[in-house]
């Protein structure tokens, strides 16, 4: 049965805790502006989850694990490049962890009922789906993923190539254990190979308008002319993924050989 969802106590926490600068965070205005993806993959959170507690895994800024714990006392676990943002999610009692994506397996296996992805894999310069199958691992069988990305044809990308302007960061391999800009963006049949490639199961891509301004105000006009455009889900800003874990009663190992290396798959043949 899934969890009562309260979005007013989802405002009433996020405005304490993110939209603040005096809290100590620095970023107010970047959590005002983004309030709406946050609040979609809590919503969601509470739709897939069961009743309390759950073991909740945020691969990224912490915010999503901290909003569970909060909300409805669920143990949350943070994982992120050293930084600033971990030593916060630290001072907030989180548990945390030191993982670099692009370069190591999990430092954990197994042992969470959800990932929160936000955000983070159009920030990595390796294949998707090594990395997802990554994440795979920290997740029980059956445990879920929530992931959420940038849509590769979003009408922000469309007028930046009109215009000539540059849309990703050079695509580079991180040296340090320093984060990057926009890497590459995905569409949505690209996303979800990426995730069958990865071993999930039951894998939903979606379209998504979660709204906000550009941070350029000459652009802000452009964005509120074209935001009835958005009705065409193929120029929606962003992709929201979810994916399960597969589970030892409906998995089959087959092999798949590339190039390289021959990787494990998993091949599903009854729902979760």
């Amino acid at each position: 049965m899934a969890r009562m969802w309260k979005p007013q106590e989802f405002d009433a926490l996020y405005e304490r805790f993110f939209c603040r600068d005096e809290v100590g965070w620095g970023l107010a205005a970047y959590h005002q502006r983004y309030r709406s993806r946050y609040k979609e993959c809590i919503r969601r959170l509470a739709t897939l989850a069961s009743s309390p507690p759950v073991d909740v895994l945020d691969i990224g800024g912490g915010q999503l694990a901290l909003l569970c714990r909060k909300m409805w006392n669920d143990h949350g676990v943070v994982a992120d490049l050293p930084g600033p943002p971990l030593l916060r999610m630290a001072e907030q009692g989180m548990e945390t962890a030191e993982w670099n994506l692009c370069k190591s397996e999990p430092p954990f296996i197994a042992q969470f009922d959800f990932v929160f992805f936000s955000e983070v894999i159009e920030h990595l310069p390796i294949p998707g789906y090594v990395v997802l199958e990554r994440v795979r691992k920290v997740l029980r069988p059956g445990g879920a993923i929530i992931c959420t990305t940038p849509n590769l044809y979003r009408l922000r990308n469309l007028v930046y190539m009109a215009l000539g302007r540059r849309i990703f960061d050079y695509f580079q391999y991180p040296d340090e254990d320093t984060s990057l800009s926009h890497i590459l963006e995905y569409t949505r049949d690209h996303l979800e190979w990426q995730f069958k490639k990865a071993g999930f199961t039951k894998c939903l891509v979606e379209y998504s308008q979660m709204p906000h301004l550009p941070t350029n105000p000459i652009f802000r006009p452009l964005a509120l002319l074209g935001y009835p455009l958005h009705i065409i889900p193929h120029w929606r800003d962003s992709l929201v993924a979810t994916g399960f874990a597969p589970t030892t009663s409906n998995t089959v190992e087959c092999t798949l050989e590339n190039e390289d290396t021959q990787a494990v798959a998993a091949a599903h043949i009854s729902s979760r």
